[in-house]
């Protein structure tokens, strides 16, 4: 008896930072749950040098499965990386108009109406910031202001459905509008237990006891999965009832993750004193890029007078030079950026550093701004 297996879908992670455009340092690793599906279906998943891989095991036909899924049906993926800060740090999570923040939680997912069946046109998920990530059962305690009093605890499912929070002592699920008596200082302690449910997006809320205003509300992802907690984000990918792509063509799909980018700071320390900066002019100057840079030519304006008159670093003189423009993060770097002095048309540096990959980014104005500090 010949064993079939029959490519199901592609996933490849792509990341604009790094030159080859592969998303390096991340990885997808199916959840327990997602896992038990695989088992129960006899499929496999497999990492690729692009992403992953996910099969399922085919009858002689080479299309018909040995096993059919009932329909709905999701597979889940946790978003993982050897070197979570680094890739925080390059990407722009952002999903405008919220802004990716501390906490916050990503969630990709396909939309199943435009699944692809061509390898050089994937269809790229796309993605929604959450508000974090919880086991099946946690216990939450926050602060209303003003003391609402009593407030309605409601939790919703991924298709908007309300269900029940848990399970009161004696074994019976709480109603799907619970009250909750508020302390007086304003505390709402609560205790949800989902054990048994499907993972997935869950919406938490709390209304105020006429039902007819939301105090507060949450988005999270629950799973039972024990390494949720170390992930980035999820990635899902869907099969509905109509369209039927489960079985047949093979599906293509791309993650795609966007670099971040930000104005750069050159803060010029005069720690030898060797230049009188009184009588002298610093400009910064973008020379021609080399073939195939993904930097354009960026010009860079001087903040403050020369020195600057109220920043000093280490108690020397200071000159400051902003990009007018955000220049994208890339594994590259760039070069050709001058710093010269006038007069003489002297060139003190030829390739002047970009800021480290690591380094945090501030905002300034609402612009996000990398601070890199150049001693002369």
């Amino acid at each position: 008896m010949n064993i079939i297996y029959k490519r199901l879908f592609e996933l490849s992670i792509r990341h604009e930072f790094f030159a080859n455009g592969k998303g390096r340092n991340l990885n997808l690793i199916p959840t327990k749950e997602t896992q038990n599906l695989f088992k129960s279906g006899r499929m496999l998943f497999r990492d690729t040098p692009n992403g992953t891989l996910v099969l399922y095991r085919a009858k002689n036909d080479l299309v018909s499965p040995e096993i059919d899924l009932p329909r709905p049906k999701t597979f889940t993926f946790l978003l993982q990386s050897n070197d979570q800060a680094f890739i925080q740090t390059v990407s722009d999570f952002d999903k405008l108009p919220r802004k990716f923040s501390s906490g916050d939680f990503l969630h990709f997912q396909n939309l199943p109406a435009q699944a692809s069946t061509d390898s050089s046109n994937p269809e790229s998920l796309e993605h929604e910031i959450l508000d974090g990530r919880r086991p099946m059962r946690f216990s939450s305690e926050l602060v209303l202001n003003p003391n609402p009093g009593t407030v309605i605890l409601q939790v919703l499912d991924s298709d908007g459905n309300k269900i029940s929070s848990g399970q009161d002592f004696n074994g019976q699920a709480f109603p799907v509008d619970r009250n909750i008596q508020a302390e007086p200082d304003g505390k709402v302690r609560f205790e949800i237990n989902l054990n048994g449910k499907k993972e997935g997006v869950y919406t938490i809320r709390l209304r105020n006891d006429l039902d007819t205003t939301t105090l507060w509300t949450r988005d999270f992802f629950l799973s039972a999965d024990p390494n949720l907690s170390n992930s980035l984000g999820v990635v899902q990918i869907r099969y509905s009832n109509s369209p039927d792509h489960l079985y047949g063509l093979q599906e293509f799909y791309r993650l795609q993750l966007n670099r971040k980018t930000s104005k750069w700071t050159y803060y010029i320390v005069n720690q030898n004193k060797r230049i009188d900066l009184s009588s002298s002019t610093l400009i910064i100057e973008d020379r021609e890029n080399p073939p195939s840079s993904p930097y354009s030519q960026y010009q860079f304006d001087q903040l403050g007078s020369t020195p600057h008159p109220d920043i000093r670093i280490n108690d020397h003189e200071t000159v400051i030079f902003r990009s007018q423009v955000p220049i994208p993060y890339f594994e590259r770097p760039k070069l050709n950026l001058e710093l010269r002095r006038n007069p003489g048309n002297r060139v003190l540096f030829s390739h002047l550093p970009n800021p480290l990959r690591h380094s945090p980014v501030k905002t300034d104005g609402g612009d996000p701004i990398s601070e890199i500090y150049v001693y002369i």
